[in-house]
Parts: structure tokens; sequence; C-alpha cells
């Protein structure tokens, strides 16, 4: 239900009002008072937000009130956009050093004045319209709730739906792993705190599980202190820790300022053994976590923290074991829960056609234990066939479970299908508020093009643009550089696009870009696309030119494949302070790699995959240098014969992150370097189909087996080499998914 999108929005505009405050554009541009009364009025409107979205399905008169608020809040959002993408205009413009007339009338005062009196305007008028719908919240005796209370109403319906209906179904080997492992006596060398993640999709019973967990009985005699903390709606430091020591000792603290927030929660915990669950942490700000995490050290060695997450990344940032990845619930458990919630005792063995319909309704189910509780409750109690049967044959049901996989902010997406391309389109056009369009089928036709541009004309405020079909598109219209606001741009599929226009490179808030096979150049000018986060790249030029690529200092992944002409990575790779993840696959005339990859610290998954030429010695070529500490945690090499050594310097930088490394196809490696004795914190290392390596890698009697005889888990071609001590399983064969 859109309406329902109101909440989340409202939170994401008050998280950016926050952090506006301290930024000095908002200052010099005397928009600061402005934004303060924004913020004021939104967070009067956001109070009463959860007690209105309650009661919208039995009034009307609420339903239409959120309908309107939405509105405003898109508006409200598209005009903070705004003032970000003029912050990132003037930053990009700034660093290019130009002294042009036209850059010197761009930084003028008067341009300035024009854009605070422009932006003046559209606050004020967002705040007038906001201030009327503030005034009729007054009309539905809506009940006030603070942040904390809706946190606390969630958490606690949460827990009550899965322990009351379920009792934990099918989940009694998770509950029994995760308390073993929280269990364990504290060990010399084990991290303090240690922090445990359960990560999985939306619906499949994390909080459930990690709060079974946390009463257990068995848990409560390891642990003097016990504390929950539910973090969904930001894990800013002083609120973190004022729900910490809410949990703690019943008072949130409200009037302590950070400092002595820290202070009291040390004193708490200091010298005793606790166990910590933080629910639903969203963050992957580590900058965030390493901020609380001092605080958490406090406590007596063998304190435990529990995170619950939707997120990977977030699992990557806090945990200090490996995650703990909850799948989706048996099909037989998920018929158990099921029947349980939606029958009254003895009801099954008086209506074997109602268990019969149940049965076809679970298989629709997906296997998601909340979509499972939420069919189960809403026939508890009800006899009549036809009500089953309307139940089983809706469609209605299906949009709830596909909710839980979709992000925390959901927005608007328009799919035009040209089926009779002009209508679609003019169907576009009386479509307001669009923030998503994606073409479903090739764009073909005499008026598609024209059609394509006005359409795009039409959505200024489009955050997210992709064709998922080749097209007769050869290239972008120059106005796709007006659409400021887009994150995500993907034409993967289109083969006929060879050049981007020079505009595009105005899209500074852009933070997603797919490229398309047919693409010739990615020219030096992306580097003004500062906000970049992923790029997924072809490109048939042989050599990634210096001042492009390098100079994305916000980029997390970067993705090249099938690049056939390409022999040479630019040289200023070191100015890729953000990237998380590289992977490279088919570029096979790849010679090397610069000496530079040694300065990617924030670099955690390595992937090079099918590159005939390329020698990864390169990468130490020149002089011997200071070794930097890397963060590398997975490597995996494949398809590389041209590559007769690992290179040493690389790999000792990550002694301290190195978990799972593998060599696959890689012939004339013959040796192990010397540092994988080093690699202390390496838990699986795989070696297939290199028979050489494989040969001195053998198991007690291979020259190369005292480097690596510390590593938990091997396996060598056939062959599973397995410490009696490790307690690990065995290595997922599909490690592209890590990617």
């Amino acid at each position: 239900m859109e309406e329902a999108f109101a909440t989340e929005i409202a939170k994401s505009l008050l998280g950016k009002l926050s952090s506006f405050a301290s930024e000095e554009f908002c200052l010099a541009w005397g928009l600061d008072a402005d934004l303060d009364h924004l913020e004021e009025i939104l967070s009067a409107i956001n109070a009463v937000l959860h007690d209105a979205e309650k009661q919208q399905e039995q009034n009307d008169k609420i339903r239409l009130w959120l309908q309107k608020l939405r509105e405003v809040l898109y508006d409200a959002e598209d005009v903070l956009d705004e003032v970000e993408c003029e912050t990132l205009r003037r930053k990009v413009v700034k660093t290019t050093g130009s002294t042009s007339r036209k850059v010197q009338r761009f930084f003028s005062r008067s341009n300035m004045i024009a854009f605070r009196l422009r932006m003046g305007h559209k606050i004020k008028n967002i705040i007038g319209r906001l201030a009327r719908i503030e005034s009729l919240k007054s009309q539905f005796n809506l009940s006030e709730q603070t942040i904390d209370s809706h946190v606390l109403h969630e958490e606690t319906v949460m827990n009550r739906s899965f322990e009351s209906f379920s009792g934990l179904i099918g989940r009694d080997k998770d509950k029994e792993r995760i308390i073993n492992l929280l269990v364990e006596p504290f060990k010399v060398g084990d991290a303090h705190p240690l922090v445990f993640s359960i990560v999985g999709m939306g619906g499949l019973g994390k909080t459930a599980l990690a709060k079974s967990v946390h009463d257990d009985e068995i848990v409560k005699t390891n642990f003097e202190m016990k504390i929950e903390a539910c973090v969904s709606d930001g894990f800013g430091l002083k609120q973190v820790i004022q729900k910490i020591l809410k949990s703690a000792t019943g008072d949130r603290c409200a009037d302590l300022d950070e400092g002595e927030l820290k202070k009291k929660l040390e004193a708490i915990l200091n010298g005793r053994k606790y166990l910590l669950l933080l629910d639903d942490v969203w963050n992957e700000d580590a900058q965030k976590w390493l901020l609380l995490k001092p605080s958490l050290s406090k406590g007596a060695f063998g304190s435990k923290v529990i995170v619950t997450t939707r997120s990977q990344r977030v699992a990557e940032i806090m945990g200090t074991v490996s995650a703990y990845n909850l799948s989706i619930l048996g099909q037989e458990h998920c018929l158990s829960l099921f029947y349980k919630c939606a029958f009254k005792e003895r009801q099954m063995e008086l209506y074997p056609d109602l268990v019969g319909i149940g049965k076809e309704i679970v298989a629709k189910c997906k296997q998601i234990p909340l979509a499972v509780i939420n069919l189960g409750t809403q026939l508890y109690g009800k006899v009549d066939e036809k009500e089953w049967e309307s139940v089983r044959d809706s469609e209605k049901w299906e949009e709830k479970g596909d909710a839980l996989k979709t992000t925390k902010f959901p927005n608007l997406v328009v799919i035009c299908q040209f089926l009779t391309p002009s209508l679609f389109f003019i169907q576009l056009f009386l479509t307001s508020q669009i923030k998503s369009i994606l073409f479903a089928d090739s764009l073909e036709g005499p008026t598609c093009k024209t059609d394509f541009e006005k359409c795009l004309s039409k959505s200024k405020h489009l955050r997210s643009l992709e064709l998922l079909d080749d097209s007769e598109f050869e290239a972008f219209p120059e106005m796709i550089g007006t659409l400021k606001h887009l994150r995500y741009l993907s034409f993967d599929k289109n083969t006929k696009i060879k050049r981007l226009p020079k505009s595009i490179f105005k899209l500074q808030n852009l933070q997603a870009l797919i490229v398309g096979e047919g693409l010739e150049e990615l020219p030096r000018d992306v580097r003004y696309m500062i906000s970049l986060r992923f790029l997924f790249l072809f490109t048939k030029q042989n050599r990634l030119p210096q001042g492009g690529i390098g100079c994305l200092e916000c980029l997390q992944t970067l993705i090249i494949v099938l690049c056939e002409n390409l022999e040479y990575f630019c040289e200023d790779m070191q100015g890729l302070k953000s990237l998380r993840k590289l992977f490279i696959s088919g570029c096979n005339n790849l010679i090397s790699l610069p000496r530079s990859m040694k300065c990617l610290t924030a670099l955690e998954k390595l992937l090079i995959i099918g590159c005939e030429n390329l020698d990864l010695m390169t990468i130490e070529e020149g002089k011997e240098e200071e070794i930097q500490t890397l963060s590398l945690q997975t490597v995996l090499l494949a398809g590389l014969p041209a590559t007769l050594a690992l290179p040493t310097q690389f790999l000792q930088g990550s002694t301290n992150s190195l978990r799972i490394f593998i060599i696959r196809n890689c012939p004339n490696i013959r040796v192990i370097s010397e540092c994988f004795g080093n690699l202390k914190k390496l838990q699986n290392l795989r070696i297939i189909d290199c028979p050489r390596l494989s040969k001195r890698c053998q198991k007690e009697t291979g020259e190369d087996w005292p480097k690596i005889a510390h590593i938990p888990k091997i396996e060598i071609d056939d062959d599973d080499i397995e410490e009696e001590t490790s307690n690990q399983g065995p290595v997922s064969s599909d490690l592209l998914q890590t990617v």
C-alpha cells in the first residue's frame, strides 16, 4: 500500500535534514533557519504517522490525508535533493581548478543569492503545505508516539507473532548452533567483544530466533547481564547508547549529552560479562560502528553481541566471526506453521478439504515464515471453503510476500512495454511523481526515440532508469544530463550505444552505472561522477585513461568484464579509497595490473577470472616499497595461465584479514609463497586444476605443506583436507555469489 510508505519517506527526510544541520553550504546559503523549521514541522507529523497508518484501513479520511502527505513528502525529497545536487556540482567545478569567466560567474555572489532565493521559496512552499496537513491531524484524534515506542511496538509485534504462533517451528537446529557459539568459553586471541551476525531477508524470523536464543536458560547462566536494543531507525551513537542504557537500567538518560552517555555505558559494562542483542541493523557506515565499539569493549572478556540484519555488508563491518545466513523455512515446517496458525484444536480432523487447500496456499508462500503466519492467521477459525479458496486464488497477498524483499525505502516504478508505444508513453505523461522507469521491451519504431526523449523530459525527478532489452538506440539524448536526481542507470543489454554524451557526466548524484557491451570508450570525464559507488564496465579501449576511474573516491564495486582489447589499467588506482570489491573477467589481452593495486587499503574481495595473458607479478614491479596494511578477505584467481607466481607483497599486506583464497586453473604457478605461513586468519584454501602446485601442497608429503598446514579447511583438487580441530563447514562451491 503506497500510503504506508509515508513513514519511511518521513524518516529518510528527517535523517537528511539532521545531516544537513552541520553542512557548511546550508549556513553559507542562509538556508539553515528554513531547514530547521521544516525539520520541526516534519517531526510533529512523524509522531502520529504510526497511528495513522494503523487506522487508515477503517478510515477513508485518514487514508486520503496520508495520500496528500505522501505527495508533499515526495516534493520535499526533490527539493532537498536539489540542494544536494547543487553542492555536488560546486564541488566538481571547484576541483577542476578552472578560472574561466563561466566558472567565476558560477561561484559569484549573485549566483549564490539567486540559488538561495529559489531554494528558500521552494522550502517555504513545502513548509506551508506541510503546515496545512499538520493542522488537519487534530481531526483524527491520532496518538503521538516517540521513535522508541514505535520501535518497541514493532519489536513486540514481531516477537509475539513468531513466538506465540510458530514456537520457532523448524529453527531448532539454528538455535542450537547459535547457542553453542555463545556459550563457548573465551580463548586468548578471541575478539572482544565477539560479534555474531544473523543475516537473512525480511520475514525469515531473524528477530524471533535471536530473541529466543537471548532468552534461553542455558544462555542466561553464561552471562551476568543481558541487553537488547532495536536499531532499525538509525545508528547514531547517542541514539544507540540511549537504547542500550534503557534496556540495561530502565532509564533512557535523555538529559545526558553524548560524552556523558558513553561514560555511563562504560561504567555499567565495566568488568561485567554481557550479551547484547542489536536487532534490525541497517547501518553500513563502518565509522558509526567503530565509534560505539570501544565502549562495548569495557565489558569482561567473553562478552558477546548478536546482530540481526538483512545486509551482508553490515555483517562484514560488525562481525568478528563468520555470519550465520538464515535460510528459508523447509516446506514441511511451513505446513506445520500454517496449520498451527490457521486451525483451532482438532479442526484439521474435521475439515480435511481445508487441509488440502492450505497446502496449496503454503506452496505460494515461497517458504517465508512471515507470509505463512500472515495467511494462516487471516484464516484462523474460518471453515468456509470459499474463503480459503479466495485466499488461495488471490494475488494480493503475494504483494505482501514480495514486499519482504524490497529495500527499506521503496519508490515508484513504471514499467513501459511497447505493445503500442505511443499509448504507453501517454500513460507515463499522465503519471505524477515518477521516480523509476524500467523499459521492459525493445525501443523500436519511427516515433519511439522521440517519445523516449519526451518521456525523460517529463521525468525531471527520475531516480532510476533501466533498459532491459536491446534497442535501436545508438546514443542517449543530450538532455539526459538534466536528470540531476538520477541515482541508477543501466543499459547492459544494449549493443548499439558506442559512446556516452558529454552531458551524462553532469550526473553528480549517480551512484550506479551499468554500461552495455557496445560501448567503445569510457572517457576521463567519468571522474565528475563523484557519487558513483557501483560501476559495471564493458569497453573496447586498450588502456583505461589516467584521471578517470582512478578519481572516483566513493566507488565501492568495480566490475570489468569481456573487455577483449584491454591491455592496461589506469596507474592511479590509489585514488579508489572506498573500493571494496574488484571483479575482472574475460579480459584475455590484459597484460598487467598497476602497482597502485597495493594501495587499495579498503579492498575486501578480489576476483580475477579468465585473463589468459595476465601476469599478477606486475603488481610488484619496480622498487620495493613499504608494505601497506590491506583489508582483503576473499581472493579468487582462475584461468590465469600467464601468471607464474603469487604477488607476495600484496598478500603480506593482508596478513590480518584474508580468510578465503582460491586458485583454479593456474597451471604455471609452481610454488606457494612463503608469506602464506603468516596468514593466520586464513580459513579456507582451495587449489584446483593446478597440477604443479597441487603436488607441492599435498598433506604431509608436499614441499609446501608446512606453509599451509595451519589452515583449518584445505581442498586440493579432489582431496578434502580438514584438521580435526576445525569447526568450519565445507567451502562453498559458488563463491561468485560473494561478489
